[in-house]
C-alpha cells in the first residue's frame, strides 16, 4: 500500500480551520481528565471496541497480518511532510485518509488501514486518538461516511470517468464531515467522563452489577473505586480508609476487587494498587461505548 501523503487542498475554508482548531483543544481537555493508569485501561478497551465497529463499517473482518504490515509502513514511510501548523498538520491526515481509501481497492481491507493511518497521524499530532474512537463514530454514521468517499452498495465508484482525480472539493466535503465525526466522539468521551456522570455510572454498577454483587462487593465502596478511577492508583492503605470500613472489613472488600479484576496490584508493589477496567465493567460505566447499529 502506497502511504505517501497528497498535498492539502489549495485554499481551506476558515470554518474547517476553525473546527480543526477547536478539535486539538477539545482532545486535550479530555485527555487531562483521565490519569494514566486509567487512560491505558480505556485504550485497551477502545481498541477492542474499533476492531467491532471496523466490521460494521467495512462489513468484513481486516487481516490483521495487513494492519501490522501498513504499521510498520506508516511509521517509516508516511509523515505529514514539512506542514508545521497544527491544524494544518490535523487536515492533512484527514486528506490523506480520502486519498488512501480513493485510491486503493476497498476489497482488501484497506478502509481499516487508511483508519489505522489516519490514527497513527492523529497520535503523531498529539490528538489522544487512543482516548476516543474514531472507528465508533464512523460506524454510527457509516452511510454518510460512504457517501462522502463516493461509495455505493460496498463498491467504490469513481467520482470522474477515467480513474480517480482528487479534487479540492470532495476532499474538502470528506474532511469537513470527518471533523465533524471527530468533535462528536471527543465530546461523547468527555461527557461519559464527566465527575457527576461518571459518579452516577459507578455507583449504579456497585448497586446493580451481578458480578459485584455474587462476589460479595458492597455498594457503599463505590464512592472509593471512584477515587482510584479518577486517580488511577492509590496506596492500599488511602483506598481503605477511603472505603471508611473498619480496617478487616476494608482489606476483605479490597481483596474482593481484586478478585473480579477491577483493581489490580502488581507483586512488585504491594504497597499501591491500581485500576482495571474489563469488559464487562467498562460496559457498565460506558453503555455506549460497543453498541452497535
Amino acid at each position: 500500500m502506497n502511504v505517501s501523503n497528497p498535498a492539502l487542498p489549495d485554499s481551506i475554508p476558515q470554518p474547517i480551520l476553525a473546527s480543526a482548531d477547536s478539535l486539538v483543544t477539545k482532545t486535550a481537555f479530555l485527555a487531562g481528565l483521565i490519569a494514566p493508569e486509567t487512560a491505558a485501561c480505556l485504550s485497551r478497551q477502545l481498541k477492542v471496541s474499533d476492531a467491532e465497529y471496523s466490521r460494521i463499517i467495512d462489513g468484513h473482518d481486516t487481516d490483521l497480518e495487513m494492519l501490522e504490515d501498513a504499521t510498520n509502513l506508516a511509521s517509516t514511510q508516511s509523515t505529514l511532510g514539512e506542514i508545521t501548523v497544527l491544524r494544518r498538520r490535523l487536515i492533512a491526515a484527514l486528506a490523506h485518509h480520502y486519498h488512501l481509501v480513493q485510491t486503493q481497492p476497498l476489497s482488501e481491507g484497506n478502509g481499516a488501514v487508511a483508519r489505522l493511518i489516519v490514527h497513527m497521524h492523529f497520535a503523531q499530532i498529539g490528538l489522544h486518538p487512543q482516548l476516543w474512537s474514531l472507528s465508533r463514530g464512523i460506524a454510527r454514521r457509516q452511510e454518510e461516511y460512504h457517501a462522502a468517499l463516493g461509495i455505493t452498495g460496498g463498491t467504490q465508484e469513481r467520482q470522474l470517468a477515467g480513474g480517480f482525480q482528487r479534487t479540492d472539493k470532495a476532499s474538502l466535503t470528506f474532511i469537513e464531515f470527518m471533523l465533524d465525526v471527530c468533535h462528536e466522539e471527543v465530546d461523547y468521551m468527555t461527557a461519559a467522563l464527566n465527575r457527576r456522570k461518571l459518579c452516577e455510572a459507578v455507583t449504579n454498577a456497585f448497586n446493580t452489577n451481578s458480578r459485584l454483587i455474587e462476589a460479595g462487593i458492597r455498594a457503599e465502596i463505590a464512592p472509593a473505586f471512584l477515587v482510584l478511577l479518577i486517580q488511577g492508583a492509590l496506596p492500599r492503605s488511602e483506598f481503605k480508609t477511603f472505603t471508611g470500613l473498619q480496617p478487616d472489613n476494608a482489606k476483605d472488600q479490597l481483596n474482593r476487587l481484586i478478585d473480579v479484576g477491577v483493581v489490580v496490584s502488581s507483586p512488585s508493589d504491594l504497597l499501591t494498587i491500581s485500576v482495571a477496567l474489563p469488559n464487562w465493567f467498562v460496559r457498565d460505566i460506558l453503555p455506549d461505548l460497543h453498541k452497535s447499529w
